[in-house]
């Protein structure tokens, strides 16, 4: 069984595929957060869009574990389910004072914004949201890559290559954009997010290519004066 096949829409094969992969790679622990924390922050992140309206209850919830988050980690993740455009620095020193370190801030961003993504996407193709998967168990790995230094964010960040080294030409081959490496302090939330925006937005290799068109119903001009709605909207700062 797919994890669309209740969608009376046809959902593109790569789509579905990564979106599939995503779900499955939480039943894993991650860089900072067993599997059941990571549950628990996107169980958590639902529970606020639920109360906020902006999501409905799944008929299937699917395994929420027994595990209580600390009251900093909580805040930022209904912050950023619900009101992420009022995030600010105050907001993440503040964060950081109450406990939380700048690695595991950086994975509950990656966490909330990769499965609201997903949340989304079940909304408007008009289906449940899809059941969390069982935890396994086991400690994260808590890699941390040295190459990482303050550049233009709040948090580390590894530089593109020669200075981010050879970590840096594997996450990002010759070159990324700042917005793309903002997540790097955690490499593997990197990697999530690079390998879903190559299937939901566009390869990275043709992003200088204009008249590229990776999506059968949309021009690249189109695909981009969406996002630049979606952004204003959202009121997105960056």
């Amino acid at each position: 069984m797919s994890l669309y096949d209740d969608s009376t829409y046809p959902v593109r094969k790569d789509i579905e595929d990564i979106h599939a992969d995503q779900f499955d790679q939480l039943k894993t622990p991650g860089t900072w957060g067993t599997s059941e924390q990571r549950l628990t922050i996107i169980n958590e992140a639902r529970q606020s869009a639920y109360h906020a309206g902006t999501l409905e209850k799944p008929t299937n919830p699917g395994i929420v574990p027994n595990v209580e988050l600390s009251d900093v980690a909580r805040r930022v993740v209904k912050r950023l389910a619900i009101a992420p455009k009022d995030m600010d620095q105050k907001f993440y020193n503040q964060a950081i004072e109450d406990g939380l370190t700048d690695s595991q801030y950086v994975e509950i961003v990656g966490l909330v914004a990769r499965f609201t993504c997903f949340d989304i996407f079940a909304r408007g193709i008009d289906i449940p949201l899809r059941p969390l998967p069982s935890p396994t168990s086991g400690p994260p790995s808590q890699k941390r890559p040295k190459e990482a230094v303050i550049e233009k964010a709040w948090v580390p960040t590894i530089p593109n290559f020669p200075e981010g080294g050879e970590i840096s030409k594997v996450l990002f081959g010759p070159w990324q954009p700042y917005i793309m490496r903002g997540l790097s302090l955690v490499p593997d939330e990197f990697t999530a997010h690079f390998d879903l925006e190559e299937v939901q937005y566009m390869p990275s290799a043709h992003f200088l290519e204009f008249d590229y068109q990776h999506h059968e119903g949309l021009t690249r001009p189109q695909v981009e004066i969406v996002a630049a709605r979606v952004s204003a909207l959202n009121e997105c700062f960056y």
